[in-house]
């Protein structure tokens, strides 16, 4: 199984609910792919990493990566001609199509996590959203 763990880039703490899920996952031995940004990205690599799990991708939009924290494997996705939102926005959605299920760790009000939520139920797929609020 391959699950897409994303969130929101304001998070500054994983809580208890979302290590129990990520335990979850490495207990599997599930593949985890993760894009490179702060926040809930970072924080969950940098789990991963005191975990010592491997099983997992970076994915990047274009070719310069933010967080790699774990010197994974990266899938660099072409965003060639755009910026902002957009640019990264082309590595999430490539995350979604590869992926079988979705954890998401959600403030409530991020409009790229908000996106990945829509894009895995739009594609028929099962997404767990953890929610964060305060933060």
């Amino acid at each position: 199984m391959i699950v897409f763990v994303g969130g929101s880039k304001t998070i500054s703490g994983l809580n208890a609910e979302a290590i129990a899920a990520l335990d979850l996952i490495c207990k599997t031995g599930d593949k985890i792919i993760i894009g490179d940004c702060f926040g809930a990205d970072k924080l969950v690599q940098e789990y991963l990493v005191e975990r010592r799990y491997s099983n997992v991708d970076v994915y990047v939009s274009g070719e310069n990566t933010r967080n790699n924290l774990g010197c994974f494997p990266e899938k660099h996705i072409p965003a060639e001609g755009m910026s902002g939102f957009q640019f990264y926005r082309q590595k999430d959605i490539a995350m979604a199509k590869d992926a079988d299920v979705g954890l998401m760790l959600w403030d409530g009000k991020t409009r790229g996590t908000f996106c990945n939520i829509d894009d895995m139920r739009t594609m028929g797929k099962e997404v767990r959203v953890i929610m964060y609020k305060g933060e």
